[in-house]
C-alpha cells in the first residue's frame, strides 16, 4: 500500500524509478511464486509441512522488510541501488512466507463451505491490517515525521510477523481440520484459466487504485480518510457477502459489486471527504467480494491435489499484474507534474482511481456471468427429511400386444 509513495516522498526518488522498481521486484516475485508452488506441489502435502516452512521464511522476509524501510538513513546518491536490491531480495523472500502459509487453507482437508469460512476470517484480518497502516503508518509518511519513527513502526511489524508464523508451526497439529457444516454454499466451480484472467484484471486495477491512495489524500487534499474507509470497506465486505448470500445468489452479489464499484467511481468526481470516504467504501467492499469469490474458486482446484503448484500461479499472475500497474501509473504521473495535477479531478493522474474502479465493476460483472453459466446459483439444496428415503422408480410392464 505505502511502498511506492515511500519510495517517492520519503526517499527523493522519481516517479519513474519507482515504477521501474516496484514493476521488477513484482515480476520477481511472481517467478518465486511459481517456481517454489511448482517445486513444492509434492514436497508440501499436509498442513505441518507447510506451516513448518513458512516459519523458516518469515525471518528472511521480515530482515528484507526492515532493510527496505531504511532506505532513508542511506545516502542520497545511493538510495536507487540500495531501494532496488533491497526491494529484490523482499519480493524473493516473501514468497516462502506466502506461498505455504496460503496453502494451508487448502491442505487442512475442509470442506468447500468450511474453506470459504475461513478465507472470509483471513481477509477480515486483512481489513484490520489495512485499518492499522491507513490509520498509523501513512501518517507517520505524509506527515513526515522522520526515519526513526518509521523505522519503530517496521520493527514492530516485523516482530509480529516473525512471532505469529513461529507460532503457527509450534501450534499446528496434524489431522485437526475442525470442520463444520455451513448455512451458505459457496460459489459454483469457475475454471482455473477464467478465475486467473479474473484475478489479473482485479489485481491490476486494485494496485493502481491501492498505490494511488496515499498520493490522492496528500496532494488531492482527501485527507487519510480515502486510505481508512477503504480498509474498513474492506474488513466489512465480509460479513456483507455472508448476509447477502443468505438471500441472493452469488452471481447475484457479483452484479451487486460492480454497482457499489461504479458508484465508487462517481464518488472521486466529487472533490470532499465525503466523497472520498464514500469511494474508499465502494472500492474495499466490492473487492472484498471479489477476492473471497475468486480465493474461494482457486483453492477448490488446489484442494485437489498439488495445492502449492495452484497457489504459486495464482499469486504470480497477481504479482504480475501489479508489475504492470506499477509501470502505468509510472509513465502516466512522469509525465505531469502529480503533486500539482491531482487537484483536478479530470487530470490524467486523477482518472486513473476511477477508470481502476470501473474494470473492478467489469470484472466483477464477468464473473457474475461465468457463474450464472455454471447452471447454479450456489444456493444450498433443501435439507431431505429424515427417515425419508427416495424410493427407486417401479419398472414399467411391458404393453400388451
Amino acid at each position: 500500500m505505502l511502498f511506492g509513495f515511500f519510495l517517492t516522498e520519503a526517499c527523493g526518488l522519481s516517479m519513474a524509478e519507482m515504477s521501474l522498481i516496484m514493476a521488477a521486484s513484482l515480476v520477481l516475485n511472481g517467478a518465486v511464486d511459481a517456481g517454489i508452488g511448482r517445486r513444492w506441489r509434492t514436497l508440501v502435502v499436509s498442513t505441518v509441512d507447510a506451516m513448518r516452512r513458512q516459519a523458516w521464511g518469515a525471518p528472511v522476509t521480515c530482515l528484507f522488510f526492515l532493510l527496505v524501510c531504511a532506505t532513508p538513513l542511506i545516502a542520497h546518491d545511493q538510495r536507487l541501488g540500495w531501494a532496488l536490491f533491497m526491494l529484490l531480495g523482499f519480493r524473493a523472500s516473501y514468497p516462502f512466507l506466502d506461498v505455504p502459509q496460503n496453502a494451508v487453507v487448502a491442505l487442512a482437508g475442509f470442506s468447500v463451505e468450511t474453506r470459504q469460512a475461513l478465507l472470509a476470517k483471513r481477509n477480515i484480518a486483512s481489513g484490520i491490517a489495512g485499518l492499522a497502516v491507513g490509520g498509523i503508518a501513512a501518517p507517520l509518511l505524509v506527515r513526515g515525521e522522520g526515519p526513526v519513527a518509521w523505522l519503530t513502526w517496521a520493527t514492530c511489524l516485523a516482530v509480529l510477523a516473525c512471532g505469529s508464523a513461529w507460532w503457527l508451526a509450534r501450534t499446528c497439529r496434524p489431522d485437526e481440520t475442525g470442520d463444520t457444516p455451513a448455512e451458505i454454499a459457496p460459489i459454483p466451480s469457475l475454471s482455473f484459466g477464467g478465475v486467473l484472467a479474473a484475478l489479473a484484471v482485479m489485481m491490476a486495477a486494485g494496485a493502481t487504485f491501492r498505490t494511488l491512495e496515499p498520493y490522492q489524500a496528500t496532494f488531492a487534499g482527501r485527507g487519510m480518510g480515502i486510505m481508512v474507509w477503504a480498509a474498513t470497506g474492506g474488513l466489512a465486505s465480509q460479513f456483507l457477502w455472508f448476509a447477502g448470500r443468505r438471500r441472493v445468489s452469488a452471481a447475484g452479489m457479483l452484479v451487486l459489486a460492480a454497482l457499489v464499484s461504479t458508484l465508487a467511481s462517481l464518488g472521486l468526481a466529487w472533490p470532499s471527504p465525503l466523497g472520498s470516504g464514500l469511494a474508499g467504501l465502494g472500492f474495499g467492499i466490492a473487492t472484498g467480494w471479489l477476492w473471497l469469490a475468486l480465493w474461494t474458486a482457486m483453492m477448490t482446484h488446489a484442494a485437489a491435489g498439488g495445492a502449492t503448484g495452484y497457489v504459486g500461479t495464482f499469486t504470480c499472475v497477481s504479482k504480475l499484474a501489479q508489475a504492470a500497474a506499477m509501470l502505468l501509473i509510472g509513465r502516466v504521473m512522469a509525465r505531469s507534474p502529480y503533486r500539482v495535477t491531482l487537484v483536478d479531478p479530470g487530470s490524467p493522474p486523477s482518472l486513473l482511481m476511477p477508470l481502476a474502479l470501473l474494470a473492478i465493476a467489469s470484472t466483477a460483472l464477468a464473473l457474475a456471468f461465468a457463474v450464472s453459466q455454471t447452471g447454479s446459483d450456489g444456493k444450498p439444496a433443501p435439507p431431505r427429511p429424515a427417515g425419508r428415503q427416495a424410493r427407486a422408480p417401479a419398472p414399467r410392464r411391458p404393453a400388451s400386444s
